[in-house]
């Protein structure tokens, strides 16, 4: 994962600084909003998450949000402030959250997990299948992720082929261990989506799909089901790329 973080106190630079090293994230650090801006304009799809600063020189994290949300392709941006009352602000500029900086370095943490969810893609890549991660287009796509992750949730993207489906967060890990450890032409999950849930079955030889609906007496006890056998998949058997 990699963060744009925009700060200007060298204090809490060296501790955003030791925070990523020590949680194992990748970051560009800027100085101010005219540098924020600018990283964005040449590096904006790279970011999973911007934590951006609100009072700085030159050009302050507001402005800086309005120019990077007109401009570049949409990444997530926390705003971070010692003064609570700018959180409205912050917002109202693009802004997808808000964080005070007074706290404990989990609280930031848990803000960065919150607004770094992310979809699974299957994609046919050189003969093979291919897992990614795939950040939010927009901040619609980032409330409803967010939404699935609460609940256990992910969305399933075929690349290629204009489908998605909602599915257990570990359903990637069991597509892999029935293409790659077992061998199998054909990996089965459950489609979770309100308007046509239904059984899926996804062909490893062009990634399509067929999917048998449920009766709505049946849909409880089959998602009962998925999620006891799906308990044994929490491991990755091929660790999906984050793109």
């Amino acid at each position: 994962m990699k963060l744009l973080i925009a700060e200007d106190n060298d204090l809490i630079q060296a501790l955003n600084g030791a925070l990523m090293a020590r949680w194992g994230y990748d970051y560009d650090l800027v100085a101010d909003g005219a540098e924020a801006i600018e990283y964005a304009r040449r590096h904006g799809p790279e970011y999973d998450l911007c934590i951006m600063d609100v009072q700085m020189p030159r050009v302050d994290g507001l402005e800086a949000t309005r120019v990077i949300r007109r401009e570049v392709d949409y990444f997530p941006i926390l705003g971070y402030s010692s003064d609570d009352w700018m959180e409205r602000a912050c917002l109202s500029s693009g802004m997808d959250a808000f964080l005070a900086k007074t706290g404990e370095p989990d609280r930031l943490r848990s803000a960065i997990d919150e607004l770094t969810p992310k979809s699974l893609l299957v994609d046919w890549e050189s003969d093979r299948i291919t897992l990614k991660r795939a950040k939010p287009m927009t901040p619609e796509e980032l409330r409803e992720l967010q939404e699935l992750k609460k609940n256990g949730l992910t969305k399933l993207k075929l690349i290629g082929l204009d489908q998605a489906f909602i599915v257990h967060k570990n359903i990637q890990n069991k597509i892999s261990h029935d293409f790659v450890a077992e061998g199998k032409e054909i990996s089965e999950f459950i489609d979770r989506s309100p308007t046509e849930p239904g059984r899926c079955h996804l062909y490893r030889a062009n990634l399509y799909v067929t999917k048998d609906l449920f009766l709505p007496e049946e849909l409880e006890e089959a998602i009962n089901s998925e999620n006891e056998m799906a308990v044994k998949f929490n491991s990755a058997v091929e660790k999906p790329k984050d793109e």
